[in-house]
């Protein structure tokens, strides 16, 4: 069964400028990341939602796995936050979030109405969500074209 989570991605300037290397980070130290770490499988759905925004999902995409950051001293085996254009505010993001088949969903003016301090959640039929994701998601894949693949 496919797991659906709605991840918050605040005004979506550093999701804009990560997603063409389809990677998203999140800090793992937080209960919700690390629920989302241990339970998220390869073939879940993500779906990126715009903070103050009556919860705007602007895009959905395949989950593929994480990979903790590692950002040395002297060399870098993962992305620097330059690199990745996470250069806006400032944040300890530990943990890469890596995905395919993305969709930008900008246009279709979902909006889920969640409201509330987690980054990271899971999408229960009887959620507060006020967007049936699986139903959409048929739609979604049936009528658009995925916006960048890995």
């Amino acid at each position: 069964m496919v797991n659906h989570y709605l991840l918050r991605i605040g005004d979506g300037a550093h999701f804009n400028s990560s997603s063409t290397k389809c990677i998203w980070g999140i800090t793992s130290k937080h209960s919700y990341a690390k629920g989302f770490i241990s339970s998220a499988k390869e073939g879940d759905l993500l779906w990126f939602v715009k903070c103050k925004s009556k919860g705007q999902i602007v895009a959905v995409a395949t989950f593929t796995g994480t990979k903790k950051r590692v950002l040395g001293p002297l060399i870098n085996l993962t992305l620097t936050n330059k690199e990745l254009g996470w250069t806006k505010t400032k944040g300890e993001w530990d943990t890469e979030v890596h995905y395919k088949d993305l969709y930008n969903l900008t246009h279709f003016e979902m909006y889920s109405e969640i409201e509330g301090p987690a980054t990271i959640r899971r999408y229960k039929d009887k959620d507060k969500c006020k967007v049936n994701l699986p139903n959409e998601y048929v739609n979604i894949i049936r009528y658009s074209k995925i916006t960048k693949t890995m």
